[in-house]
């Protein structure tokens, strides 16, 4: 039953990605439009969603599921690091670092989260974040040594959703609630990140020649890598763990997502091949399709 409510958000979420495709097909959503729908997902929606769902009772045993939540996190991206580390090797005409990036970091912001809410509801989302959170911390340390000959810089850390989290926490552990007016504000503001993020997935997808994408037998084998055998590994391990329902789901949803968009904003900023990183985007994307209810099978 949770595998069908999966597949039908899975859906959804791909109908609003064909309306961002009709939109930059018409010239409504242009390269600019794509930049700044970009910083206000990263910088400002998904932040909000964030905070806002933390707005709720204080809860001893959630915080203990959290706690748990943010091992598996983190045994999730070891699985994925060891992985590209030991199954990806440099071939001429593929930018290694970009390939190993994108079998790491999965779009758990864009896709995790939206779908952790539409499952479950905050609680959902509060679930989802702690993998958006262990996703940042080791994002900006593993995933900026991989792409950056300058290294690791511990002020990178500091990002919009790493501080939701934390601000989101200090509000739940003390209680601080914000006023009715505001808390709607946010709310509406939070329920824009669906539509927003995937919107704008459908619109990177558009910049492809698909015929080109179709013959490159690489780019499979780091979609499979990622798809399959990182989120399949580690939603076996899901299947023996003493956990709930709503955890489990939570945890291989995020698990089992395709790699992120920021795989395309840091081949940018650190001038890697950002057409290869889009490549691997859209092809994960859409084969996340059928991936992701196979995992939640695996899962249990």
């Amino acid at each position: 039953m949770i595998v069908a409510t999966v597949f039908g958000k899975i859906i959804s979420i791909f109908i609003i990605m064909i309306v961002g495709v009709i939109c930059c097909k018409m010239g409504i959503i242009d390269d600019y439009t794509k930049q700044r729908l970009s910083r206000l997902s990263t910088l400002v929606v998904n932040p909000i969603l964030i905070f806002t769902s933390f707005q709720m009772e204080y809860d001893s045993e959630l915080l203990k599921k959290m706690s748990l939540l943010f091992v598996l996190a983190v045994i999730s991206y070891l699985i994925s690091i060891m992985i590209g580390h030991f199954l990806l090797h440099e071939r001429e005409g593929y930018d290694l670092s970009i390939e190993k990036f994108a079998v790491t970091y999965d779009n758990c912001g864009f896709i995790g989260v939206p779908l952790g809410y539409a499952l479950f509801g905050n609680i959902g989302v509060i679930y989802a974040t702690v993998f958006v959170a262990v996703f940042h911390i080791f994002c900006w340390t593993h995933g900026i040594m991989l792409l950056d000959k300058g290294g690791f810089q511990l002020k990178k850390l500091i990002n919009p959703c790493l501080i939701a989290v934390i601000a989101g926490m200090v509000f739940f552990i003390f209680q601080i609630r914000l006023p009715e007016s505001i808390d709607f504000a946010m709310g509406a503001i939070g329920d824009m990140n669906t539509p927003l993020a995937m919107l704008l997935s459908g619109a990177i997808m558009t910049q492809l020649n698909f015929k080109e994408v179709l013959i490159k037998r690489r780019l499979f084998f780091v979609a499979l890598l990622r798809l399959i055998v990182s989120a399949g590994l580690f939603c076996l391990l899901l299947r023996f763990l003493p956990i709930d329902d709503q955890m489990r789901t939570v945890a291989a949803v995020t698990a089992a997502c395709p790699a992120g968009a920021m795989t395309i904003t840091m081949a940018i900023m650190y001038e890697h091949d950002d057409h290869y990183a889009t490549e691997l985007f859209t092809v994960t994307t859409l084969l996340s399709i059928l991936t992701m209810p196979l995992c939640m099978l695996i899962a249990g």
